[in-house]
């Protein structure tokens, strides 16, 4: 069991970003001692709940996120996919409470009444998406992580908000935004090689944010978008070049001793 919790405990550190020695410094002993502790995995139950306090997480969280793991994805049924479709804002509000966002704070984010959240839940309830609870409250009845049909009916809403998100994400460059983006040639095994190790890292972002929504009060999270898009560069669909505004469509002319000739 110590190993399982020592475990836990090293996930909430990279989660937070504190390390060996910030943990020692705030516990008030050497970074080695740390070390040693968590080398040996064993301590009395003082000691743990010292390091829990030091991290800045309650030790019941930590031992409630060693049998929380993200699990498999699951899926809504295409019916309800449709219905959601052509309702949008719908479809946002559940995707919000599916990221653990609470009633209270999408009406926070979005600037909603109590009575449009209501009537927005009622609408999920009545799909069979949620039940709700005591006062402005809603359980999901869909186990999470879900995982949309983006070759189903929503795709054009996908497309909308993964759009919206890049061009927000240009805009803001000089805050908290981030955007990347460039085109190189490079083998089929290098893209390969990129594309497993992009995805990997999407997993550990999955798995560390599991564990913070699990460990840290709902007014300690941010929510934060990932998009990542990479191929084999379509540039005829994403950069088109048509004639040159000169050429009027005409072919490039040869002339009598075989040279092509340009259009004037």
């Amino acid at each position: 069991m110590n190993g399982l919790i020592f475990e836990a405990l090293k996930r909430t550190l990279k989660a937070k970003g504190v390390t060996y020695r910030a943990l020692a410094e705030r516990m008030g002993v050497s970074e080695p001692t740390v070390k040693r502790i968590f080398h040996e995995r064993n301590c009395k139950l003082d000691r743990l709940m010292e390091i829990c306090s030091a991290a800045g997480v309650e030790l019941e969280n930590v031992l409630g996120s060693m049998s929380r793991g993200p699990g498999p994805a699951n899926r809504v049924a295409p019916e309800i996919e449709r219905k959601l479709a052509g309702r949008p804002a719908l479809l946002f509000v559940f995707i919000m409470l599916s990221e653990k966002f609470t009633p209270e704070g999408i009406m926070r984010s979005h600037g909603l009444s109590e009575a449009s959240m209501f009537l927005y839940l009622r609408d999920l309830e009545e799909l069979g998406l949620v039940t709700i609870g005591s006062g402005l409250s809603a359980r999901l009845l869909v186990e999470t992580p879900i995982q949309w049909n983006f070759d189903g009916p929503l795709t054009p809403l996908f497309e909308m908000t993964n759009k919206n998100f890049i061009g927000w994400a240009i805009t803001h460059l000089e805050q908290e935004a981030t955007f990347v983006s460039f085109s190189r040639r490079m083998r089929p095994e290098t893209a390969e090689m990129v594309r497993r190790e992009a995805e990997e890292l999407a997993e550990r972002a999955k798995l560390l944010a599991h564990h913070d929504q699990h460990t840290t009060p709902e007014d300690g999270l941010t929510g934060y978008k990932w998009t990542f898009a990479f191929g084999a560069t379509p540039f005829e669909a994403i950069m088109p070049i048509g004639p040159h505004p000169r050429d009027a469509g005409a072919r490039p002319a040869v002339s009598a001793k075989g040279r092509r000739s340009l259009p004037a």
